[in-house]
């Protein structure tokens, strides 16, 4: 039986109390259309999924395929500090491998005990960190270190997926409890997994960790109400939604800036988009009312925030035009 891990995804108010906050007002330059974002590194360098269905590296409106490892498709999911991009790739049999490319071609980094694999985050050491699918299609987390991959266990189900990692090799995700009672973050350091709790309901989710070890993510707060945690000091922190009761961090910087995507009050359930938000100096606000002349585009997700406060986000227009898009100020 296959046991399914929590997705990690792929209202506006008045401009002037926002900025009373102190937020940045951004200016929006978008990627090709159908261009999907995944992440961004410290020069603002976009990577992602492009219009023919592989990953790309996008910088300063140079756009780069990455091709494949032989396939038809490709992922690229994460860039690190040193601009090393991690993701999968198709091979030529169909099997999804994990893959490395530093500027050239793709690095195949090989599967876990034969089975596929997929890197999902990467530091400037080149450590990856992602998950390989067992024979019943469950999740196992790995980390690639000095050119081995490693299955790094989980919390107790033996079923985990890891979602970032940072310059010290700390890794996080999520994974299943034993006997599959619920999902929970993890935080995995010197061979060791620690499960990061919840905001008070069942189950929660990392997404990305900081060099400072902060780590975000989303977590139940009762049955029905999920929300965007910032993990510091050894304590969970929820930090709210935009009025919905749907929200999730994708991303942080290492000034504990998050970002990511929250419903609002009001929106209806498979019929409303959620906006992207940017959580700052213990605000979250909606990145739509931060953008300067935006028109008819609407920020849905953010999936990546550097030191330098640019940030990878996702947009469309009600005409069904999306793209990915810089966020600078």
């Amino acid at each position: 039986m296959r046991h399914s891990l929590l997705p990690l995804l792929l209202s506006s108010s008045l401009l002037a109390p926002l900025a009373a906050h102190g937020q940045p007002i951004y200016k929006m330059t978008f990627l090709p259309s159908n261009t999907t974002p995944h992440a961004i590194d410290a020069s603002g360098r976009i990577v992602g999924v492009g219009t023919d269905g592989r990953g790309f590296l996008w910088s300063r409106g140079t756009m780069t395929s990455l091709g494949t490892l032989g396939g038809n498709s490709s992922v690229a999911a994460a860039i690190s500090p040193a601009s090393q991009v991690t993701g999968f790739s198709d091979t030529k049999g169909g099997v999804s491998h994990a893959f490395m490319y530093s500027g050239s071609a793709l690095r195949d980094l090989g599967t876990l005990n034969g089975r596929p694999t997929f890197g999902t985050a990467i530091n400037a050491a080149g450590q990856v960190a992602g998950y390989a699918l067992d024979r019943k299609g469950n999740d196992l987390a790995f980390l690639y270190s000095g050119g081995k991959m490693t299955a790094i266990g989980s919390l107790g189900s033996g079923v985990a997926r890891a979602t970032g990692i940072n310059k010290t090799g700390a890794v996080v995700g999520v994974s299943f409890l034993r006997n599959f009672t619920a999902q929970r973050a993890f935080l995995y350091t010197q061979g060791v997994m620690k499960d990061l709790g919840t905001l008070g309901g069942p189950s929660s989710a990392a997404a990305a960790i900081n060099e400072r070890g902060e780590v975000a993510g989303m977590s139940f707060v009762n049955a029905d109400i999920q929300h965007a945690f910032l993990y510091r000091g050894g304590a969970m922190i929820d930090i709210g939604s935009l009025g919905g009761a749907s929200t999730e961090a994708r991303a942080l910087n290492n000034a504990g800036m998050v970002v990511g995507y929250s419903t609002r009050a009001g929106d209806v359930p498979g019929d409303s988009f959620a906006h992207a938000f940017l959580y700052r100096d213990g605000v979250m606000a909606d990145l739509n009312d931060l953008v300067a002349k935006r028109g008819i585009w609407t920020v849905l997700d953010a999936v990546g925030i550097n030191d330098a406060q640019q940030i990878a986000a996702y947009a469309c227009t009600e005409y069904g035009d999306c793209r990915a898009g810089l966020l600078e100020q």
